[in-house]
């Protein structure tokens, strides 16, 4: 998280950042070019505040430090107060390269050979991020909208931890049913998937609307990769059965494959899932990207801190759907429970429908070892992580 990228740096140490990022040295400006855009597909930061020190180069994903030193680093006193500074940096649990000026150059081959070294080390270390992942679900509306989208996709790419997004396909599919003359039906919230529409879906779910998702977060310097459920054998689900209504091809999740995600997250690759499963019987199938993201957050808890995250174009639970200044801001099992029980005379219970199976998944992820459930607006990301924003779901 963004707050813990300068371990208690003050303001004086970001006046001073701000000086030197200003006036690089000429091998700083060098190395900078390698690091700012590289193949490991890694965000590196330049005069970076850590404490009370601004580092040269930082990447807070693999918690690493590059340094460059000048001749004034040869003399005794200054050696002496490198050594005490870099004692105090590795208690904060940060990996220090340090290269002469001279390396970088002369020799800056060898010095990017390094560097990559200790990027492969520091990425094949189990839980190198001390074991926090953030599992995100953005919400179709928000897909619909390039602006808002947009900046939602800046801000998860920028999230310094390991990450998975999950999508919905927004309004598009609709709209080519309809082009196409393919009816469309929907039973409390939920798209009855026929053939013909479970063709469209997965051309527009797992095809142009993840392949653009996973192109923006590249352009943000997130390496990402799109998958839906059958890719790795990575979502396992069923067809659903009811005995009321024929949902046609949609899936309910039965497996996740935590060693494909897992192997991906340790390589600093952020999965991108949309809302397409299948049934190792050659049938995919449309399955709610709710509980997708709900049933990775289960599955991904027995190895990480994972907090869950709905993001939508609210900013939160609202008690009254048309009013976006009456958000929960904590929501309890026994508030929910009666929340959602229509009251007498009108019929309507407090909490919108439409967000009920929402928070059904975030309770049962909450009792399945999710450390956390977040649900708000998609453009406060970070604020909704900081807990600045949105609801947050509690268990008592």
């Amino acid at each position: 998280m963004k707050e813990n990228m300068f371990y208690g740096a003050g303001n004086l140490i970001f006046q001073k950042a701000e000086e030197l990022r200003n006036r690089m040295t000429p091998a700083e400006e060098i190395l900078w070019k390698h690091l700012h855009i590289n193949g490991w597909k890694l965000k590196f930061r330049r005069q970076h505040p850590i404490w009370n020190y601004v580092v040269d180069f930082y990447c807070h994903n693999l918690k690493l430090v590059i340094e460059l030193d000048g001749e004034i680093h040869e003399n005794e006193e200054v050696k002496k107060n490198d050594k005490q500074r870099e004692d105090h940096l590795k208690e904060f649990g940060l990996t220090i390269l340090r290269f002469k000026n001279d390396e970088i150059f002369n020799n800056i081959k060898s010095v990017l050979a390094t560097i990559s070294q200790t990027v492969e080390k520091s990425r094949n270390t189990p839980l190198g991020d001390g074991g926090k992942l953030f599992v995100i679900k953005i919400g179709g509306n928000i897909i619909d909208d390039e602006t808002k989208l947009s900046s939602f996709l800046e801000s998860f790419a920028n999230l310094e931890c390991k990450k998975i997004l999950i999508h919905g396909g927004g309004k598009l599919a609709t709209r080519m049913a309809e082009q196409l003359k393919i009816p469309q039906q929907v039973v409390d919230g939920r798209r009855i998937t026929d053939a013909e529409t479970l063709k469209i879906v997965t051309m527009v779910y797992a095809g142009y609307v993840n392949k653009n998702i996973v192109a923006a977060l590249q352009a943000d310097h997130c390496n990402a990769i799109g998958l839906c459920g059958a890719d790795g054998d990575v979502i396992l689900a069923h067809k659903r059965k009811n005995p009321l209504i024929d949902y046609g091809f949609v899936g309910d999740v039965d497996a996740i494959n935590t060693d494909l995600i897992n192997t991906l997250l340790q390589k600093n690759i952020t999965p991108v899932f949309a809302s397409i499963t299948h049934d190792q019987q050659g049938q995919l199938l449309n399955t709610n990207a709710d509980t997708i993201a709900q049933e990775i957050a289960k599955a991904m808890s027995k190895e990480y801190d994972v907090e869950l995250i709905y993001t939508f174009e609210k900013s939160g639970v609202l008690l009254d759907v048309h009013d976006e200044s009456s958000v929960i801001r904590k929501l309890a099992r026994s508030s929910y429970d009666e929340l959602k029980i229509p009251h007498t005379g009108s019929g309507e219970a407090k909490i919108f429908a439409g967000m009920i199976p929402k928070l059904d998944n975030a309770f049962a992820a909450l009792n399945s070892g999710v450390k956390k459930v977040i649900i708000g607006k998609a453009e406060e990301l970070n604020k909704l992580i900081n807990g600045q924003s949105g609801t947050t779901i509690i268990n008592e």
